[in-house]
């Protein structure tokens, strides 16, 4: 089996210091206790699989609120300040130890120019090109007395590609899109709360409307909930003044009505399908995958997802610390031998462990009820 991500090597990011994880699967569920580095996991994979995109990082910094308050008037970080760059490193927010630096590496078959990637604070200055009639950031040198304002930015390296972020562009909010419409490999995130409104995947659904995979949603759907006949996503432009909503065909009602009237474990269904299918030949992360699913379904949501997974080319992270999950994903993952791989993040002092367990010592675990969250 061949899959984008076999093997990643995270130094210095967040709470991975140094963690190295070989012999990855096509669906991969990470579990392990609160603050091991199970997102953190995941924000990694997204940076290298986006190209270090600057709405992705912004995005990361954003969601944990590392660039302060989500009203962009009411920041109050200057270009000078280091606070919302050494969030990302190893060490912070003790900033005397923290290495102010970070690099994450892949093998497999994601392209050579976005496997490996590293990130590192330097001070630049910006100098004007009357030539190009353009400006470019220079290097600030060591002379302290030197009279020029520098100001620190991300020097980020992409496959040997030189970008500098300056703090104030990470600043700035990006418009809603998928990540897979710029990427050469798609990439799709989804966090344990996106699907609480339906507005937010509404973006998602453009993507794939009227195409052969809207069928696979509301098959998936009919897991949860199987008078669902079909699904659209409505509202939001200058024929409909209502917000973008997601509603439903149900042979229980004589017309449509908004799919938030099924429940949160429709709409958390509805939110990783939906991901699933924008992430053709590329990667889906999800993080919490569990929330919202009685554990009755899971392990049919689980069948739906190794299947959809193998029939797009997608390679599934996804995190859990649900025993019910976790037992869910190995009953799935023995109908599709070598697709599931369960890896777990376990703490010892400040070094994060990877264990990982394959489909046959997946399902000694669940038999014997090893703890493995």
């Amino acid at each position: 089996m061949t899959v984008l991500i076999n093997s990643l090597d995270i130094d210095g990011f967040r709470a991975l210091a140094d963690l190295k994880i070989d012999g990855l699967g096509r669906v991969n569920l990470v579990t392990g206790k609160n603050n091991s580095g199970k997102s953190t996991l995941l924000e990694a994979i997204r940076i290298l699989a986006t190209g270090g995109a600057l709405r992705t990082l912004y995005e990361i910094l954003n969601y944990r609120e590392e660039l302060g308050s989500n009203n962009e008037a009411d920041r109050t970080y200057l270009p000078t300040d280091l606070a919302p760059f050494c969030s990302l490193f190893t060490g912070f927010p003790d900033l005397g130890s923290s290495k102010h630096g970070f690099s994450i590496a892949a093998k497999g078959t994601l392209p050579a120019s976005m496997s490996r990637m590293s990130a590192n604070i330097n001070w630049f200055i910006r100098k004007t090109d009357p030539d190009r009639q353009g400006f470019a950031y220079e290097l600030m040198g060591s002379d302290l007395f030197d009279d020029v304002d520098g100001f620190p930015a991300l020097d980020l390296d992409i496959a040997g590609r030189k970008r500098i972020v300056p703090l104030d562009r990470l600043q700035r909010r990006f418009p809603i899109r998928p990540e897979s419409d710029a990427n050469p490999v798609p990439c799709v995130y989804l966090d344990p709360f996106s699907s609480r409104s339906t507005s937010q995947m509404g973006v998602l659904w453009d993507a794939i409307a009227l195409r052969d995979v809207e069928q696979e949603i509301v098959k998936a759907l009919k897991v949860v909930s199987d008078d669902i006949q079909a699904v659209s996503v409505i509202g939001g432009d200058e024929r409909s003044p209502r917000a973008r909503t997601a509603i439903a065909k149900s042979n229980r009602y004589t017309s449509p009505v908004p799919l938030r009237s099924f429940g949160d474990g429709v709409n958390r269904l509805f939110g990783i399908i939906l991901s699933l299918c924008n992430a053709g030949n590329g990667v889906l992360l999800v993080d919490e995958i569990e929330n919202g699913l009685h554990y009755s379904v899971q392990t049919d949501i689980f069948r739906t997802i190794f299947r959809l997974a193998k029939d797009l080319n997608v390679q599934v992270f996804a995190t859990s610390h649900s025993w019910d999950c976790v037992r869910a994903f190995q009953e799935a993952a023995s109908e599709s031998p070598e697709d599931g791989v369960l890896v777990r993040l376990s703490r010892k002092d400040d070094q994060v462990i990877p264990t990982l367990f394959t489909e046959q010592e997946l399902k000694i675990v669940t038999r014997d009820q090893i703890e493995v969250r």
